[in-house]
């Protein structure tokens, strides 16, 4: 039996992460924070999976070793915005031994973008750059866009937090610019199958099952529900603007969430051939992906 360390287990995606690799049959161990073990909620879905707890933080090279040493594999599946902070987890994955690492490089391959379009790409491109400087048995999983943020958002992020699908909706550039999207439950099983596979040893997989423009995706939930939904035009301009006066450090999320909408649906960087990335459905077609109607109807 596989022992397999989650490293931000306890979030949106990890949790589904715990879920697919106990079905697969591995001994599941967890990374959490202190202060995490007394948030019942937090806590519950690792305890009904049987996960072996070890504590420690990403800043902390000695507990992340000692995590790292007691497992086979390790997945990480900490947020966008700490990507960069997985130095020393690589380091610890590199001194421990690890057989196979997936980093957090969920969402966007940065290769079909190209440096510069994302300060996030650049971060995901700096932690890939040091995997496999050193050596470590790695597997990339660019999973595009989560059907939880970015469908259910309709495709506009500035509506996240508020209720989804959102009432009104920005439009941008054209609206017919084709995403990718993948629910979460089919990037963990895609994950999973893939650290299960000898043969994606160094390899990267990317998730382009489901296509869709905005306005199809709008339409979609238009038809579904019966609900019309108002629709604001921001063009490409207006986000090369909203990119270059977001300088400050207060303004990071507005520029990086600025920088993903002119990736998404300007550039169209999700559905382009670019870089290694082999497509999940032909390596592994017996997964079937869900699609973007039936996720949509989920939320009726």
């Amino acid at each position: 039996m596989a022992k397999t360390l989650v490293v931000g287990a306890t979030g949106h995606l990890g949790q589904e992460i715990v879920n697919a690799c106990r079905n697969a049959g591995h001994d599941v161990h967890a990374l959490i924070r202190p202060a995490t073990r007394g948030d019942a909620a937090k806590m519950q879905p690792l305890q009904a999976a049987r996960a072996t707890i070890h504590e420690g933080d990403l800043a902390d090279y000695d507990s992340l070793l000692k995590a790292c040493l007691a497992v086979d594999n390790v997945v990480s599946v900490i947020g966008s915005f700490q990507i960069g902070d997985e130095g020393p987890l690589i380091n610890a994955v590199k001194d421990a031994g690890v057989a196979r690492f997936i980093p957090s490089d969920f969402g966007l391959d940065p290769a079909a973008a190209g440096p510069g379009a994302s300060a996030l790409f650049d971060a995901k491109v700096a932690v890939q750059t040091s995997i496999k400087a050193s050596g470590i048995p790695y597997t990339f999983v660019h999973a595009n866009a989560f059907f939880s943020y970015w469908v259910f958002s309709l495709g506009d992020l500035s509506k996240l937090g508020g209720a989804l699908p959102p009432a009104e909706v920005n439009v941008y550039g054209t609206g017919h610019v084709k995403g990718a999207f993948a629910s979460v439950t089919d990037i963990a099983t895609v994950t999973v199958r893939a650290l299960n596979d000898p043969g994606m040893v160094n390899k990267e997989v990317r998730i382009t099952a489901n296509t869709m423009t905005q306005t199809e995706l709008i339409d979609t939930w238009q038809k579904i529900s019966g609900k019309m939904v108002p629709r604001v035009a921001v063009s490409a301009a207006d986000l090369e603007g909203i990119i270059a006066s977001a300088t400050a450090p207060d303004q990071q999320m507005t520029r990086i969430g600025t920088e993903l909408h002119r990736s998404m649906w300007i550039r169209g960087d999700a559905v382009k051939r670019a870089g290694v990335a082999l497509e999940a459905t032909e390596v592994y077609p017996d997964i079937a992906i869900q699609t973007v109607e039936a996720g949509l109807a989920r939320l009726l």
